[in-house]
């Protein structure tokens, strides 16, 4: 009896150790059944969503309800563990919590916003949870192939004329994404590789397979923002059921070594290297919180730096746009942010506490800005003195080479 009982306990114990992981389900019997909820929520999230790639949300945990843009079809994005692409997404829709239904909407986002091309493993992580809606200002933009023509060297300039500013230049042959057009296909405007800004190209010297009428049509000043770059959003505020649950909202981190990532989010220009946990409610404020790092948030003509420990409030209007410049920095208070679910950002960081009244002090006055009231954003600020001479590897054409169009010297 002896030997068949050990031997009935090595079955149980390979068993145990073969067995697949399986994601947490709340217990009945458990006594902070909220706590149980989050837990669970939050390792469902990590594990599925672990495959979520460029520019793609994923499912994470229930009830979350998903709005396709008007030119896709029927989204397959109903259940936890599905990941589609965001810019076939109009709106989200997360649920709050509801201790009885065991249910928490979080979703997870990875996206490239303003980060060049050329940087393929780093995105910036968007995670979702709670009650919280967020619309995609972003359709489905046209972005076509193009190839240069000609035998020489032609210019990308800041704007579509042969008086912009030279941002750099193309090589016969070389292929680039085009992602816009005037409205009489004399300028396109393209992707550029090294900032993940945009520039411009004479429209004759370009050869669009696909052609050139399927670009979109676009305002030559208008900002280009990728996949849910620039986003409305709202949440709920002092909605936590329990201590272990944060309150309902978003943080977005930046990779590391990658400078500052700009966004739009409720037409507030926010440009941020650091780990920021943003709230929102219509007719009343949006607040961003830095937990780590420091951000830039501009709005009505008036840009402010938090720092760490910090949070800036703007107020909104019943439309969730600015109804004025943001105020200044303040410390935040330490409750509102200590729940947060840091550990499914990809990098491991430390909820700093809050700012002290020195530090605080330092960020009261607005910082320079840009002649549009904002901050210039990465790409899209003039590089004096490139002129002709650029430095090797970037296309540059000798002198009487450096042309725009066919053989016509620069205009």
């Amino acid at each position: 009896m002896r030997y068949f009982r050990m031997t009935i306990l090595l079955i149980g114990l390979v068993v145990a150790i073969l067995a697949p992981a399986t994601i947490p389900t709340v217990s009945s019997s458990g006594s902070n059944p909220c706590a149980e909820i989050v837990r669970a929520a939050l390792v469902a999230t990590d594990r599925l969503c672990e495959g979520t790639g460029r520019n793609q949300v994923c499912y994470g945990h229930n009830i979350l309800d998903a709005q396709p843009q008007p030119n896709v079809g029927q989204l397959n994005f109903t259940q936890e563990g599905d990941i589609v692409a965001v810019d076939q997404v109009q709106a989200l829709r997360l649920s709050g919590m509801d201790v009885e239904s065991e249910v928490w909407g979080v979703a997870l986002m990875r996206l490239q916003a303003s980060l060049p091309d050329s940087l393929t493993g780093h995105n910036i992580t968007l995670l979702v949870f709670g009650d919280v809606e967020i619309e995609n200002q972003m359709t489905i933009a046209s972005s076509l192939e193009a190839t240069v023509q000609g035998t020489h060297n032609v210019n990308v300039r800041q704007g579509p004329s042969f008086g912009a500013e030279i941002i750099g230049r193309l090589e016969p042959g070389q292929t680039v994404t085009a992602n816009g057009r005037l409205a009489d296909s004399s300028w396109v405007r393209i992707a550029l590789l090294d900032n993940g800004g945009t520039g411009w190209v004479a429209g004759g010297l370009l050869t669009i397979t696909a052609g050139i009428d399927n670009l979109d049509v676009v305002e030559p000043a208008a900002p280009h923002y990728g996949p849910m770059q620039a986003f409305y959003f709202q949440s709920g505020a002092k909605d936590a059921v329990c201590q272990e649950a944060p309150d309902s909202g978003l943080l977005i981190q930046t990779p590391e070594g990658v400078g500052e990532v700009t966004l739009l989010i409720n037409e507030v220009n926010i440009q941020l290297g650091s780990t920021v946990y943003f709230q929102a409610q219509p007719g009343k404020d949006m607040t961003v919180r830095v937990v780590e790092g420091s951000a830039r948030v501009g709005a009505s003509g008036k840009v402010y730096r938090a720092i760490a420990g910090s949070e800036i409030t703007v107020p909104l209007n019943e439309n969730l746009e600015p109804a004025g410049p943001p105020n200044p920095p303040a410390a935040y208070d330490m409750a509102d942010v200590e729940s947060l679910p840091v550990s499914n950002l990809e990098r491991l960081i430390a909820i700093q506490p809050p700012a002290t009244p020195e530090a605080i002090a330092a960020t009261q006055t607005p910082i320079e800005i840009g002649p549009d009231g904002n901050p210039l954003p990465p790409g899209l600020i003039d590089n004096p003195g490139l002129g002709d001479s650029l430095p090797p590897g970037h296309g540059g054409a000798p002198p009487g080479q450096d042309k725009d169009t066919g053989n016509k010297k620069d205009k």
